[in-house]
């Protein structure tokens, strides 16, 4: 037998964001990561809809302790989505079943972190922090400030939307997505603008000239470096940047890394490399 639907108000939903909004990674751990945040976000949610049925507020409790990780603006998405999903079963318990709930959940965390990463780490992160480092090379403090400045600005209110129409268009909406194609292409685009962000940053921020003179002196002599630079400009950053990858993708530690770039960078003066 049916219950009446419960619907969510603005005052619930914004308590519910802060709440995951401020408690996403609380005890966080590598067994069951983000979801203490997540179940603590969902409480005053599940309140509402089971009240005083404890019976059926533990059980709602137990469903949602499973592993859970996401980026944390998608995160919402499916924050809201099981909480539509959560009243559908409290309104309807006898046609609804609840393990579609956890189902959905657990799908849902590979394909929205891979569009949330390449969105927001790679995009979103990339070029804050190309505006932030540029105004630290010039010596001014806003620079810590306008990296979170420019990255909140655009995440805060996704986040606020993600959960809103997470719960309002259900759970049909990523399906619709996927067969349009509209996600696929939403994971290229953000990831190749993100690539670009990279390789430009590379480019401005990782400098490095050899002083190896090809022929001639003074004035006229003819470098290593300006023969690079008609070839390929920017190479050798760019071979530095790659070298620096492989060895992080080899599980080298980055203080190792960074290690080896100091002695490199003084042997190479000392014998004239650079």
């Amino acid at each position: 037998m049916a219950n009446e639907v419960i619907v969510m108000d603005k005052k619930l939903r914004a308590k519910i964001w802060w709440r995951y909004e401020i408690m996403s990674s609380a005890a966080f751990s590598q067994v069951k990561m983000m979801t203490a945040g997540f179940c603590f976000a969902m409480t005053p949610w599940l309140k509402k809809l089971y009240g005083d049925d404890q019976e059926k507020m533990a059980e709602a409790m137990v469903r949602h302790q499973p592993f859970f990780n996401c980026t944390p603006e998608t995160a919402f998405f499916i924050l809201g989505l099981c909480m539509s999903m959560e009243g559908e079963y409290a309104a309807d318990p006898e046609n609804f079943d609840p393990a579609s709930i956890s189902a959905l959940k657990a799908a849902l965390m590979g394909p929205l972190s891979g569009v949330g990463d390449a969105i927001f780490w790679v995009t979103v992160r990339t070029i804050a922090a190309s505006v932030a480092i540029t105004l630290a090379q010039n010596g001014s403090m806003l620079a810590p400030f306008a990296f979170l400045v420019i990255y909140h600005v655009i995440s805060e209110p996704l986040r606020w939307l993600m959960l809103k129409y997470g719960y309002s268009l259900g759970n049909n909406f990523l399906e619709m997505a996927y067969e349009s194609g509209y996600v696929d292409m939403l994971t290229m685009g953000a990831t190749t603008i993100g690539l670009i962000m990279v390789g430009a940053m590379c480019a401005n921020f990782v400098s490095l000239n050899t002083a190896i003179i090809l022929s001639g002196s003074g004035e006229t002599a003819q470098t290593l470096q300006s023969a690079l630079d008609s070839i390929f400009p920017k190479l050798l950053p760019l071979i530095v940047s790659l070298l620096t990858l492989a060895g992080i993708r080899k599980g080298i530690n980055v203080a190792w890394l960074i290690v080896i770039m100091v002695v490199v960078g003084i042997a190479g003066v000392g014998i004239g490399i650079f």
